[in-house]
C-alpha cells in the first residue's frame, strides 16, 4: 500500500524531517534581499503620505531583518548545518568587514564634504574598525 504524501496547500511538501540547506539559504538570501529594497524604499519616500509611509517601511525592514536572523540561526541550530551564500568569504572572518571597510575609506568623499556628513561616515568607520578588531582579536 502507498503511503500518503505530507502536504498541504499551505506549506506544501512535508515528507522528510530535514529540509534541502540550499533551499533554506535561497529562502534566506531572497528576503535579506528584500530587506535592502524595502530599505532603499523607505529612504525614497515622498509627498504625501511620505512620513506615514517612511515609519512604516522603516519598522518593515528593521523587523523583517531581525525576523530573519532568528529564523536563519534557528533553523542552523535546528538542523545541525550552515546556509550558504555565494560570493561571501567565510574563510576569513575579517575578510567581509575589511573590504567594506575599505570601500568606504576609499570612497567617502562621494558623500560630499560637509563635516556633519563626514562625522556620520566616521561613526561607520569606527563601529566597523572595532568590529575587526574584535573579530580579529577576541575571535
Amino acid at each position: 500500500m502507498a503511503t500518503a504524501s505530507k502536504s498541504t496547500l499551505l506549506y506544501g511538501n512535508m515528507d522528510g524531517d530535514k529540509s534541502d540547506v540550499s533551499a533554506a539559504s535561497q529562502f534566506i538570501e531572497k528576503l535579506l534581499m528584500a530587506v535592502d529594497s524595502i530599505h532603499k524604499v523607505h529612504l525614497m519616500t515622498t509627498g504625501p503620505g511620505s512620513f506615514a509611509a517612511h515609519e512604516a517601511l522603516g519598522e518593515t525592514y528593521s523587523a523583517l531583518e531581525d525576523g530573519l536572523d532568528g529564523l536563519a540561526e534557528s533553523y542552523m541550530g535546528c538542523q545541525y548545518v550552515g546556509l550558504e551564500f555565494k560570493g561571501v568569504d567565510v574563510s576569513n572572518y575579517c575578510a567581509e568587514v575589511r573590504k567594506i571597510y575599505d570601500y568606504v575609506e576609499a570612497n567617502r568623499m562621494m558623500m560630499g564634504t560637509e563635516s556633519h556628513i563626514q562625522n556620520k561616515v566616521d561613526e561607520i568607520l569606527d563601529g566597523l574598525a572595532r568590529s575587526l578588531f574584535k573579530l580579529d582579536r577576541l575571535a
